[in-house]
């Protein structure tokens, strides 16, 4: 019995001293939930998804009398939209909090100090993930009275609610799990963070796109209004899930299923369910997985083994070693920006690139072949870009937001302030080398649509697909929209001190700005009734601009008022474009000018703290 009595007492404390008691989990909790910049986190999240539910609600009721079969629709479409919005941050922010944990340990230069204590593997990956979990899964139960307001008028059911929040965690869990574990193999590369960013949102993106091909419709699930079924990707996808759970899309009944296996008839049958579940196991095996690598993997400065052999196979021969003469720009800070920010990440712009043209051929050979109606063929093309336009302007503020953290890490920003060089001629600097970068990714979408302009205009369609001055319109728009990612970038990269936190707040601001802007200009749009006054509005937003600049169809209710309104479309889109790019481009100068009066001041600050 004493024997018995003291295993329980071994496992008891090694649970102890695993969760509750963890060093890492207590430090972090106790020290991280006093900051302020956390305080604000809460407050901007809390902030987003009140102004969904508003924008939502204001949307679904204005005009209307609003009897309780009104409110019980418009409650159910709030619910919707909230839920989306809440998923789509908790994609988001759960990588950035746990990738977080050890980026912070590298760029403080003390996770080598960290596995020479006797903190076994467990405690540090454990400790690591739930320290930061914590904060997300408080961030998720902190929205809950928002959801729970829908209520109110009935519409949604308190099931559906914990769906959404059960879809959310399984979401935050497995994505700061895949974090972790890619933290701890490479030890928290910034390329290797970001990359990570960038697949979840592909991931994302590509099963949602092949979810609508009805190829991939599961036979015996019911048909929507819209005729549209389930696919078998929703057991796999969080927002397909989600559109299950709110029933938008109908599962099938699980005796409909019988020629499916026990696990895919379940899977099918209850895809939320059987996405929280495979997900929690995959954290599960990713977390035990990250054991392996604590003290294992790569070091900071140490190559890896792979990379002894390829240098010992693929070495060059011997002698004297010559590189290419290169031109550098009148500005080298500027050509140093952009050549070696586009070397270190070539494969990564071309992948987006010709994964965006590839998508565009597709839907050109659809167009010549009569697959697509000339009406269809424009929401594609809008669709495409948008998911281009919005992966070019994260990587934009990404890279920005490290241009002078990068500096300040390698101790070359003291380097560079001994030279003549004034601040002005710094930032102009890096500001025109990273727009020079972004450049390439914003180049695929503008040949694109001047590729089905010119083929509207040799097939002398009376409706062409794009329009010509569209393409250089949003050209230029585009390329105002990467300056000003990219000078929000190099605003928090001069104020913080870590990559993390710079890249943190920049695409937090970047994304919840450019959502705030594009859900107020699509409700002006919405809500005026004018096409004219729609068409001038659009510009000012990424999304409404790329939406209702390539399709300007979706301006009008019917045809036969775009044909008749098409002259009065085209010019409020030329109007709106130049006055949209000449406002964007003077915030830019400002907050420019801004960044060089203060620069001397935030460096000797940082340099006294």
């Amino acid at each position: 019995m004493t024997q018995t009595h003291a295993l329980q007492t071994r496992l008891w404390l090694s649970f102890w001293r695993l969760l509750p008691a963890n060093p890492i989990l207590v430090r972090v909790v106790s020290g991280a939930s006093r900051r302020v910049r956390h305080l604000w986190l809460r407050v901007g999240y809390l902030g987003a998804l009140l102004l969904v539910v508003l924008f939502s609600l204001v949307q679904s009721v204005s005009g209307k009398d609003a009897s309780l079969t009104d409110l019980a629709k418009a409650a159910s479409q709030t619910f919707m939209w909230a839920s989306t919005a809440q998923l789509l941050l908790m994609c988001f922010l759960a990588p950035v909090f746990t990738a977080s944990a050890i980026t912070q340990e590298r760029d403080a230069q003390t996770f080598n100090i960290l596995v020479s204590t006797p903190l076994s593997n467990a405690q540090i990956v454990l400790g690591s993930l739930l320290s930061r979990l914590y904060f997300v899964i408080v961030l998720l139960l902190s929205g809950l009275p928002i959801f729970l307001m829908t209520m109110v008028y009935g519409g949604v059911t308190s099931r559906q609610i914990l769906e959404s929040f059960a879809l959310c965690a399984a979401t935050a869990v497995l994505t700061g799990a895949l974090a972790i574990f890619i933290a701890m193999v490479g030890v928290g590369t910034r390329r290797t963070i970001f990359s990570f960013y960038l697949v979840i949102a592909l991931y994302l993106l590509a099963g949602y796109l092949l979810a609508q091909w009805p190829r991939t419709w599961v036979d015996a699930s019911p048909a929507t209004v819209q005729s549209v079924k389930m696919s078998w990707l929703t057991p796999l996808h969080p927002f397909l899930s989600l559109e299950v759970a709110m029933n938008r899309v109908h599962a099938p009944p699980i005796g409909r299923l019988g020629e499916y296996g026990g696990v895919a008839r379940y899977a099918l049958a209850y895809p939320s369910g059987m996405y929280v579940a495979w997900t929690f196991s995959t954290a599960v095996i990713l977390v035990l997985g990250s054991l392996f690598f604590v003290r294992r993997g790569s070091k900071v400065g140490e190559p890896t083994r792979l990379r002894v052999w390829f240098d010992h196979t693929f070495r060059r021969s011997r002698g004297e070693r010559r590189r290419t003469p290169r031109t550098v720009w009148a500005n080298p800070v500027a050509w140093r920006e952009a050549s070696t920010r586009a070397a270190s990440g070539g494969l990564i712009r071309w992948t987006i690139i010709v994964g965006g043209i590839v998508a565009s051929l597709v839907v050109f050979v659809g167009y010549l072949r009569g697959d697509f109606t000339p009406a269809d063929v424009p929401a594609f093309l809008a669709a495409i870009t948008a998911v281009q336009v919005a992966i070019a302007l994260i990587i934009a503020a990404n890279t920005a937001a490290t241009s002078m953290t990068k500096e300040k890490e390698s101790k070359t920003m003291e380097l560079l302030l001994t030279t003549p060089v004034t601040p002005k001629y710094i930032l102009w600097g890096k500001l025109r080398g990273l727009v020079s970068f972004a450049a390439p990714l914003l180049a695929g979408p503008v040949v694109v649509l001047l590729t089905f302009a010119a083929a509207s205009f040799l097939r002398r369609e009376a409706r062409p697909v794009v329009w010509f001055e569209v393409a250089v319109e949003l050209a230029a728009l585009l390329i105002v929209f990467t300056a000003v990612a990219c000078v929000i970038g190099l605003k928090f990269s001069l104020t913080s001190r870590t990559n993390m936190t710079a890249v943190m707040t920049s695409v937090g601001v970047l994304i919840l700005g450019g959502g705030a802007i594009s859900l107020i200009v699509y409700y002006l749009v919405d809500a005026s009734g004018d096409a004219g006054f729609g068409a001038f509005m659009a510009p000012f937003a990424p999304y409404t601009a790329i939406t209702y600049m390539i399709d300007p169809g979706q301006l009008f209710s019917s045809p036969s008022e775009f044909a008749a309104g098409a002259v009065v479309a085209r010019t409020a889109l030329l109007l709106g474009s130049i006055v949209a790019v000449c406002g964007y481009a003077f915030v830019v100068w400002r907050w420019y000018a801004g960044l060089v009066r203060d620069f001397d001041r935030t460096m000797r600050k940082q340099s006294l703290a």
